[in-house]
């Protein structure tokens, strides 16, 4: 199941480090779903993407 945009922010808001895989991994997609999705989120300013070593953790802004 993909989730919607508000889902995922629902998601990101309940735990505090989040990163592609732990999305993936929850909604059983594919990382370049999430990236897709993200990406969107990013291009409205609702979320930051941080790079933390080898991972992307994702913040609410």
């Amino acid at each position: 199941m993909i989730p919607t945009e508000e889902e995922l922010l629902n998601f990101i808001k309940a735990r505090d480090l989040v990163n592609f895989s732990t999305i993936a991994k929850f909604y059983n997609i594919n990382n370049s779903t999430v990236s897709d999705i993200v990406d969107s989120l990013i291009h409205k300013k609702l979320v930051v993407v941080k790079k933390l070593g080898g991972s992307k953790i994702i913040r609410i802004k």
